[in-house]
């Protein structure tokens, strides 16, 4: 199967047959591929401080969704307050002219 007799010979012509070309078309599918998996890792590796993120928001949207909420309510107390006052002022005004006349 295998020669008992091998003798190496050694030709300098065939020398250019063992260098290597660099060649840049050989490494786009390889750069697009390492591109893919480092966009997946950096998204799986952030995702849960974005969703934190967007839940931050959410909340603080909520929070000063209430505060406005709470802050018309107790503007309407105030101004209810205000009217009750000016109609307690008129209708005593009316009792004291229709007791005076």
């Amino acid at each position: 199967m295998f020669p008992t007799n091998y003798t190496f010979q050694y030709n300098p012509e065939n020398i250019h047959t063992f260098s290597y070309v660099f060649n840049t078309n050989g490494f786009i599918v390889p750069t697009i591929m390492l591109g893919i998996i480092a966009l997946y890792g950096s998204i799986y590796f952030f995702a849960p401080y974005i969703y934190s993120f967007f839940l931050e928001r959410k909340k603080a949207q909520e929070k000063e969704a209430k505060h406005a909420i709470i802050s018309n309510l107790v503007l309407m107390k105030d101004i209810q307050g205000e009217l009750e006052k000016e109609i307690e002022q008129s209708l005593l005004h009316i009792t004291l002219q229709g007791k005076g006349a």
